[in-house]
């Protein structure tokens, strides 16, 4: 879709592809509901208000709000495929989520870290993943695999990977292990965010 079509669309000099009307739109910035039209066109809201439309379905009421976002799940905990997942989560208006695949990871390695990131293709939901940081989770845990700095490196280029996981071997950040400062750096070189994970830290440890 070009931009200036969505302009001339905005301007009510192009027809929109769908105008929804009677709608209780929410405005998350100001916190308010209002009744109006949604013009679309090519996939993109063009305006609120009285448009010419192709198609036209009234919602006699029926709350529109933007998609919500789940910043932190793990997709394996629900026991699920990601296509059977997004079938449960989409209709309660979920549409992006950001999954920390270390249980499959745990299980599988980077096999598991493939899989997910193959499955998400062609998806109706947006899924985005974090590099799981701590697989094991410690060298007191039996894991079917074990991923170092090196193993992560490559996934840093992917698109879907937008961050380092929850660091839960905090012990290695305040102590300076070498393998848990390598997957920082890399994280910070690809300008992604680290999440961090400090159970009843406080003081100078949750400082550092």
């Amino acid at each position: 879709m070009e931009p200036n079509q969505i302009i001339r669309c905005a301007r009510g000099d192009l027809k929109a592809d769908l105008l929804l009307t009677n709608a209780r739109i929410i405005n998350v910035f100001a916190g308010e509901i209002f009744s109006g039209n949604i013009a679309l066109i090519g996939g993109y809201i063009a305006g609120f208000g009285d448009y010419a439309a192709k198609k036209v379905i009234d919602l006699k009421g029926d709350y529109v709000g933007p998609g919500l976002i789940d910043a932190h799940v793990h997709i394996e905990s629900s026991m699920t495929s990601l296509t059977e997942f997004a079938r449960a989560i989409l209709p309660c208006g979920t549409t992006s989520v950001v999954a920390d695949p270390h249980e499959i990871a745990n299980v599988l390695g980077t096999k598991g870290l493939d899989y997910m990131l193959a499955s998400a293709k062609h998806q109706p939901l947006n899924f985005y993943f974090t590099l799981p940081s701590c697989v094991p989770a410690t060298h007191m845990e039996t894991a079917g695999a074990c991923l170092t700095a090196q193993d992560l490196q490559p996934y840093w280029e992917h698109p879907k990977i937008i961050a380092l996981a929850e660091m839960m071997n905090y012990p290695g950040v305040i102590f300076e292990d070498d393998q848990v400062l390598a997957k920082i750096s890399q994280a910070r070189m690809h300008n992604r965010p680290v999440d961090g994970h400090a159970p009843g830290l406080n003081g100078l440890p949750l400082n550092a």
